[in-house]
């Protein structure tokens, strides 16, 4: 944390509190600690909802290729063995396919949110075991 920014949160504390806190500070420290686990936690994320990104890409293309080749083959099964009477089935065969894809998109965005729920959970442990450590110090120190 920049010096600049430190004294801004001092000046802050104590005219919000009416504290006036030191530079080595504890609580400074605490601030200090938890700027770096959002830190972490939001690089976190961000690797996570990319190589998310890239799950969802990769499989949106094989979903793609699949559907074509399907569609592909209805298409062509259609012309040789149906009429135009048959042509609702083709509609009824794409919208249970969309709505696999929906399921399976749906699926994938639960998983990720509880990846981040775990993950956003963690961080909260993290920082109230830096908070008790924190008043522990103070206690001993006192």
């Amino acid at each position: 944390m920049s010096a600049d920014k430190l004294d801004a949160l001092i000046e802050r504390i104590a005219s919000e509190h009416g504290i006036v806190l030191s530079q080595d500070d504890p609580v400074l420290m605490m601030h200090t600690l938890n700027e770096m686990l959002l830190e972490q936690n939001e690089k976190a994320h961000a690797d996570l909802l990319s190589k998310y990104q890239a799950i969802l890409k990769k499989n949106f293309n094989q979903w793609k290729t699949v559907t074509r080749k399907k569609a592909k083959a209805l298409i062509n099964a259609q012309q040789n063995n149906f009429s135009k009477n048959n042509d609702q089935l083709i509609d009824q065969s794409m919208q249970l396919i969309s709505e696999k894809f929906i399921i399976a998109i749906n699926h994938d965005i639960r998983e990720l949110v509880r990846i981040s729920r775990q993950a956003a959970i963690m961080n909260l442990f993290a920082a109230a075991l830096v908070l008790v450590s924190a008043v522990l110090i103070l206690l001993i120190l006192s």
